[in-house]
């Protein structure tokens, strides 16, 4: 699948989470609104329902008539002395059941324009929006006069009614969120992975190419018996196993990829000194120093402090500092390598004065197939995995490595890792 089809199936993609999300908030609101409008109307049927038994009564119409009149005091002694307040409070309660509306509610008389009139609150001011009501102009026989009732837990009976729906819904769409953002940043990191994995493939051909073209035209020449003296013959076979040994560098660099990917290291740890996994590591690398006429000073642990460790797997580790260090050198290299213990940590430090790690590129460099961008310098190839391996082994030993780099001074990288306390 080439970029484009790419690009447009996350487009696409996108568009339809987005679609998803609009439908699903449209829904929400919907669900609001059409809970309060039936709220709305089961209030306004129990209100007339209520209003036609009144009517039917001729106690209440009589004992309200006389009462509408009354100021707010004598109204509510009136209305508790003769029992109409539980008439209306019965009458309305047998309606608000019939429609399962089980809420508590403040009940008022009102007279429009005027304060209002209410049993048992007083001084309560009634807010437009917030109450519903139905003329009681039949019984009273005057008009302006209303019943009101106001329920204080309106909107607690809203989220019982919606509230799973609707709690539901949110969790679902901080969810859908959550995860289109997760599966974003899998995609771009797939991006990064397939670039790398590119460059992978390009690099490898080219670290195979000279090496092979190299012993190829050295054998050849052997073969063909096209050399002129012993020191030429000897030139030609120094030539070939310096390549081979290149060779065999990228092939366990290779090796050591297949590892990472398959997550299938073994470690054999035993109790060795820091000194000796450093001493083992410069010895590997040492041919590599010679061919690019660099020096190398080696500080050693004046204990020789010992840490629980594989050996193949920490000097392989430490090897790829120093030639990283090497390739990265301007000119010749010149790479400084300390060991020493400090508050039972084994400090091991590999340090160099070359074209250093700019600050945005230091976060990534541990990752795998990631090699820093080196502008007009195009003679430093690698795999982008020797920084993923030191991090892997390190971290295998309950260590952690560190770097602290400026661009065009150098780099140093610090390998911490618990002392054997053994």
């Amino acid at each position: 699948m080439n970029s484009t089809s790419r690009k447009n199936i996350v487009i696409f993609t996108i568009l339809l989470i987005l679609g998803l999300l609009f439908i699903q908030v449209r829904w929400i609101v919907y669900s609001i609104k059409f809970q309060d409008t039936a709220f709305k109307k089961s209030i306004s049927l129990a209100l007339n329902q209520t209003i036609d038994k009144l009517k039917a009564n001729k106690k209440v119409c009589m004992v309200m008539q006389e009462c509408v009149s009354c100021d707010t005091l004598k109204l509510d002694n009136q209305l508790l002395s003769s029992g109409v307040w539980k008439m209306i409070h019965d009458a309305i309660d047998e309606e608000l059941e019939a429609y399962n509306i089980n809420l508590e509610y403040d009940l008022f008389i009102v007279e429009e324009g005027k304060d209002s009139m209410q049993k048992s609150v007083k001084d309560k001011t009634i807010k437009k929006g917030l109450y519903y009501s139905h003329c009681i102009q039949d019984i009273v026989l005057k008009t302006g006069y209303r019943l009101v009732v106001i329920f204080p837990g309106r909107t607690k009976f809203f989220l019982e009614s919606v509230g799973f729906m609707f709690l539901a819904s949110v969790i679902l769409i901080l969810l859908i969120i959550a995860s289109f953002i997760y599966l974003l940043r899998l995609y771009q990191v797939e991006l990064r992975l397939v670039e790398h994995t590119k460059d992978l493939i390009n690099n490898v051909s080219h670290e195979f190419k000279t090496p092979l073209s190299s012993i190829s035209l050295a054998s050849g020449m052997i073969r063909k018996k096209r050399y002129s003296s012993e020191e030429k013959l000897q030139e030609y076979a120094t030539l070939i196993f310096k390549e081979n040994k290149k060779l065999q560098r990228q092939v366990e660099s290779l090796l050591h990829l297949a590892a990472i990917e398959r997550n299938e290291f073994e470690y054999n740890k035993e109790d060795l000194g820091v000194n000796l996994i450093v001493e083992e590591a410069y010895n590997t690398a040492e041919m590599l120093l010679i061919e690019k006429e660099g020096k190398l000073k080696l500080d050693l642990d004046e204990n020789d402090t010992h840490i629980f460790v594989d050996k193949l797997h920490l000097s392989n580790a430490v090897v790829n500092l120093i030639t990283n260090a090497i390739k990265y050198s301007k000119g010749k290299p010149d790479i400084e390598v300390n060991a020493f213990a400090e508050n039972k940590t084994v400090h091991i430090i590999v340090e160099d004065k070359g074209i250093g790690i700019p600050t945005k590129y230091q976060k990534y460099i541990f990752n795998k197939y990631y090699r820093v961008p080196t502008g007009n310098v195009h003679n430093i190839k690698g795999f982008g995995i020797g920084l993923s391996y030191v991090r892997k082994v390190v971290k295998a030993h309950k260590g952690e490595v560190k770097v602290d780099s400026v661009p065009g001074e150098g780099s140093k990288f610090t390998i911490l890792l618990p002392q054997n306390e053994q």
